[in-house]
């Protein structure tokens, strides 16, 4: 979960991890693994680029901000931060 009314720096390091799955769940006791590494709104991007039944399998780490709950961004933050004003589009 995200604060909509505090500012976000995009341009922080980020990784696009995914859970190793089985029939399109994740698979407990596994660890995530990088499949993309740069700012997070290029990891926000990447993301969104995925196929929709696949979403749910990956998560973004990046530096822990204000406006964050923690430092891992789920598939619907994700989502909703790249629908801010403020997101870079490009």
């Amino acid at each position: 979960m995200f604060r909509e009314d505090v500012p976000i720096a995009y341009d922080v390091p980020a990784d696009l991890k995914k859970w190793p799955s089985l029939n399109s769940q994740r698979v407990a006791g596994k660890t995530p693994y990088v499949v993309y590494n740069g700012t997070l709104a290029d990891c926000i991007r990447q993301l969104l680029a995925k196929p929709v039944k696949q979403i749910s399998l990956y998560d973004i780490v990046t530096e822990p901000q204000p406006a964050f709950d923690g430092p891992i961004l789920s598939p619907g933050d994700a989502a909703e931060i790249a629908m801010r004003k403020d997101f870079p589009r490009g």
